[in-house]
């Protein structure tokens, strides 16, 4: 059973001008394991949330560090350098009010027994400056399918971020990036997430040979959906992820073909806490005898999630968390990229790039 212990934080916030602000924050704690013993000159690992209106409330931000304490059991993180699949940029620090959340295992892993809440009490006022867009100047915010962008981001024409009008579907398909707010009347909504899909890789001739291979296809990305009670004017973070660039064929020079490389990854999608997963790019044909395909996206976060079978298709096939047959037309995700190949000195076929990412949301009174 996981224990909970309070530890002894607190949280250090620089104020700086905006152009010198470091993106980060200092956190300093003493770790004292189940005993209550001190821990001490011991590396001890921990995971940071940053939880957005509650202490149980939307995680926005999340990242893992492991750290040294010294001898008096102190250990000082700076958050914001962490391994993370988000960018600490993205905090939006004028949606508060926000809490940190603090999971630490005394043995330097990830079996987090030590865990700590406390409410940012001051906003991080040189990343508050950066996000609050007083001239307007710094962002330009991208609007998507039936979302309206109002004001010009000064103190006193903010932005406005909202409804142009609900769609008669009650669905609307965002396609870029960007804070999307629930509309005044709706109090549930179904998200469905896709993840972008790798791009294809070029074709070669493995061993630089005259045993022309064609190139890998590229990565599925993964789907995840979820039902989600909202109250209006909630505002979550939308990332939508971009296709992976294709490779390029090999060219014959002289003897040999050269120059041939693998497609890119595709990268994630998120919706607030939702992630699905980006596909992997197709490899290049002289990277192995055979064609080496890349991956679907299987490392997606909701309660429902798919991914292709075969990691170079785009028909979700893998459910995890409910039946596939609730899910009724939605069956398909982002497009793979398409493997280059080479049928002789003359005549070849170009690698493709993956499809984007994007986000179905469903709305109901």
């Amino acid at each position: 059973m996981k224990k909970f212990f309070s530890l002894l934080g607190f949280i250090l916030l620089a104020v700086m001008v905006v152009a010198q602000s470091p993106r980060k924050l200092s956190y300093q704690a003493v770790i004292r394991n189940a005993q209550g013993k001190l821990v001490q000159n011991t590396d001890v690992g921990m995971r940071f949330s940053i939880l957005q209106g509650s202490s149980t409330g939307l995680v926005v931000y999340s990242e893992t560090q492991s750290a040294p304490t010294n001898v008096n059991g102190l250990v000082s993180i700076e958050i914001g350098n962490g391994t993370t699949e988000r960018s600490f940029d993205s905090i939006n620090w004028a949606m508060g009010p926000y809490f940190l959340k603090s999971e630490t295992d005394p043995a330097g892993g990830t079996n987090y027994s030590i865990t700590g809440v406390s409410q940012l009490l001051s906003v991080p006022y040189a990343l508050y400056a950066e996000k609050a867009n007083v001239d307007g100047s710094e962002t330009k915010i991208l609007a998507g399918t039936s979302i309206s962008v109002l004001g010009k981001g000064t103190i006193s024409d903010p932005y406005v971020i909202g409804y142009a009008e609900v769609p008669s579907n009650n669905k609307i398909t965002l396609t870029s990036s960007q804070t999307w707010t629930v509309p005044s009347s709706v109090s549930k909504i179904k998200i469905e997430l896709w993840g972008s899909s790798g791009g294809g890789g070029g074709a070669g001739a493995y061993s630089y040979s005259y045993n022309l291979n064609k190139g890998g296809d590229g990565g599925s990305g993964g789907f995840v959906q979820q039902l989600m009670d909202v109250i209006p004017d909630q505002q979550f973070n939308v990332v939508i992820g971009i296709g992976g660039n294709s490779g390029s064929n090999a060219t014959y020079t002289g003897y040999y073909w050269y120059g041939d490389s693998s497609g890119s990854d595709g990268s994630s999608s998120w919706f607030g806490s939702l992630k699905a997963d980006g596909g992997k790019g197709g490899k290049k044909g002289s990277f192995a005898p055979a064609t080496v395909h890349g991956n679907a996206g299987t490392g997606n976060i909701g309660p429902v999630s798919a991914y292709a079978g075969v990691s170079n298709s785009n028909i979700l096939d893998v459910w995890q968390g409910l039946d596939r047959s609730y899910l009724g037309e939605r069956i398909l995700t982002s497009k793979p990229g398409r493997g280059g190949s080479i049928q002789n000195y003359s005549s070849s076929t170009q690698p493709t790039s993956g499809e984007n990412g994007y986000a179905v949301i469903t709305f109901f009174e």
